[in-house]
């Protein structure tokens, strides 16, 4: 493993946490057919919070893979299709998540630091990272094409 890096959404654990809180008490004080709306506010809150509490960016030999919170959505990358590598700042509008952005699709859980990746397919990605000068020079061991801004 060349490169390995783990990045939390800490902003995402303590908004999303207290969200989840938020509603189960409310599932509790109220009462009749609205008492399940806070409920599923919760669940939706919770499913939220394990899916971008943390994004984990790994480089290998041959690809790059990156992990969303506990696993359950994974992508991986030859670097054999990156054509260049660069850092960027995201707009506030972009956020965090996944989502297209004007750049390509932003894999994030937290901003506004991300690094491009440019596909030989002439498509973009994104992935939001805390250690972008680490991640490029991964890249650039790996014989991408990396530039600085």
């Amino acid at each position: 493993m060349r490169y390995s890096h783990t990045q939390f959404g800490w902003l995402n654990l303590i908004l999303l946490t207290g969200a989840t809180t938020y509603g189960l008490i409310m599932f509790g004080v109220l009462s009749g057919p609205f008492k399940l709306i806070p409920l599923g506010i919760a669940v939706l809150m919770l499913f939220l919070l394990v899916f971008f509490y943390a994004l984990r960016i790994e480089v290998d030999t041959d690809s790059i893979h990156m992990t969303l919170g506990i696993g359950w959505y994974k992508r991986k990358w030859a670097l054999s299709e990156i054509v260049s590598a660069r850092a960027i700042k995201t707009r506030f509008i972009d956020g965090w998540g996944i989502k297209l952005t004007k750049h390509g699709w932003l894999y994030s859980v937290s901003m506004p630091d991300a690094v491009l990746l440019e596909l030989d397919s002439g498509k973009n990605v994104l992935l939001g990272t805390d250690d972008s000068d680490a991640l490029l020079a991964a890249l650039a061991e790996s014989g991408i094409n990396v530039h600085s801004e």
